[in-house]
């Protein structure tokens, strides 16, 4: 099911000179100190960990793009704007540099954090200047010297007394860059997922390309700025599985938990606010944990594995509604389950995802319809039978009958099946009265975008 998701990156390029070499770290330095004269701020310098004669090659450009990246967003973070930036990719090597308007302590201590949170960043290596010239190191700000990049010791004892070779450290360099790769796709699929369960159209009180559904404070764009900020993150989930890989199943949930707070921060920030996908969050985060712990473990991969890890991870959750401490604030949640007995996106994991597994093949048992169609249908499905809290939480129960019923009429009608401009106007029709009932079945929606990544993982048929 991954074998696409996998890359082996190329390690061939041009065997760079000792003479090279040294030239282009004097231009270096000679750049640094051009950048510290004439702006009197602080420097951040670049360059990659590359042993052996090849400077560049595929698997550098890589970690290359994904060192600027990390810098990039570390940079929004900090609400700083270079003032000057050199980006080289130079036969002999990658360089960045970056003169910043920002404290250099500050700076390094950010930069320290940004090493030690990556399975590339050892590769990286981030210099911080100060304004006055002087290199800020780790040991300044008490961390711990980098660890080498095959074992625990002190990266700079290991290489001094080369305790390893050449080839066992490419493998290393290989293995980390494969890992980041296989995250960053699967977190590329969850984003086309999103991205197109927002688009598709016409969805009964949900935003799309032809209507703001029920919402008067967000729009497709909202959705799409959401997407857009939430693919990190994704990846990030990915890698938390991985690591958490040898832990019991039980434990994985508190482990992802902040990093999930963290991702919604980033959406509120990107929608100036607006919660577009609280709740696909909390979804995709448990699925690429999942996925992230199957990669470390070697697990052969499935929809039905991935869904019965979920439900592993997510044991006992339900029950914190039953006992949620009366001295806290009611979340919307435990409203809805003390006044229905309703369990939400909670319930929807705990199962392991039951109704998107019992329903799956609405998307595979006709493949001559359109790709849409289905999708239209599969929605339809899931609002029929989902106990969607945000449809109680807008309409109470009444309104959740009356979209469930509306649902399972519309799929008992054969035109529905098999008249496409039948289904349009259906789908439209009802979409007015729910905008007018202001209903908006948002659970089904991030159910629907589970089914679409789920979907996208199958292997391609002939």
């Amino acid at each position: 099911m991954f074998s696409r998701f996998f890359k082996t990156f190329s390690l061939q390029g041009q065997e760079i000179a000792l003479d090279q070499l040294l030239a282009a770290r004097e231009a270096r330095a000679s750049l640094q100190q051009q950048c510290l004269e004439k702006y009197r701020r602080t420097v951040l310098s670049l360059t990659l960990l590359a042993v052996g004669g090849v400077k560049k090659n595929e698997l550098l450009d890589y970690v290359f793009e994904k060192a600027l990246q990390n810098l990039t967003a570390l940079f929004t973070e900090l609400n700083v704007q270079p003032t000057e930036s050199f980006i080289r990719p130079l036969p002999t090597g990658h360089e960045a540099l970056f003169v910043l308007p920002v404290d250099a302590t500050l700076l390094k201590r950010a930069t320290v954090r940004l090493e030690d949170g990556s399975p590339l960043a050892r590769l990286w290596d981030i210099d911080v200047i100060a304004a006055d010239g002087r290199l800020l190191s780790r040991t300044e700000f008490d961390f711990p010297p980098r660890p080498c990049l095959i074992c625990s010791d002190d990266a700079k004892a290991c290489a001094r007394s080369r305790k390893h070779g050449f080839e066992e450290i490419y493998a290393e360099m290989q293995r980390r860059v494969q890992t980041v790769y296989f995250a960053e796709q699967i977190a590329d699929g969850v984003y086309r997922a999103l991205v197109r369960e927002a688009r598709l159209s016409p969805k009964p009180g949900l935003v799309d390309s032809l209507t703001n559904g029920a919402h008067k404070d967000m729009n497709l764009h909202t959705f799409e700025q959401s997407a857009t900020a939430l693919r990190p993150f994704f990846a990030r989930f990915v890698l938390a599985g991985m690591a958490s890989a040898k832990l019991p199943e039980s434990e994985v949930l508190a482990g992802i938990r902040p990093l999930g707070l963290e991702a919604e921060k980033a959406m509120f920030r990107a929608t100036a606010g607006v919660n577009a996908h609280k709740g696909a969050i909390f979804a995709f985060g448990l699925v690429c944990a999942a996925i992230g712990r199957m990669y470390a473990n070697h697990d052969e991969a499935s929809v039905e594995r991935i869904c019965r890890l979920v439900s592993a991870f997510t044991q006992g959750l339900t029950a914190e509604l039953a006992h949620y401490p009366a001295h806290l604030a009611e979340t919307a949640g435990v409203k809805l389950y003390r006044e229905f007995g309703l369990t939400g996106a909670r319930g929807e994991a705990e199962s392991g995802f039951a109704i998107v597994r019992r329903n799956f093949t609405v998307l595979t048992s006709n493949q001559t319809e359109s790709f849409d169609n289905q999708l239209l249908i599969m929605l339809l499905t899931l609002m029929a039978e989902n106990q969607d809290t945000n449809v109680v939480h807008r309409g109470g129960m009444a309104g959740l009958t009356f979209v469930q019923q509306r649902a399972r009429a519309l799929l008992e009608a054969q035109k529905t099946h098999q008249n496409p401009t039948a289904l349009y106007d259906a789908l439209t029709a009802f979409d007015a009265d729910c905008i007018e009932r202001n209903l908006s079945p948002g659970g089904s929606a991030d159910l629907l975008a589970l089914t679409i990544f789920f979907h996208s993982l199958q292997p391609a048929r002939d």
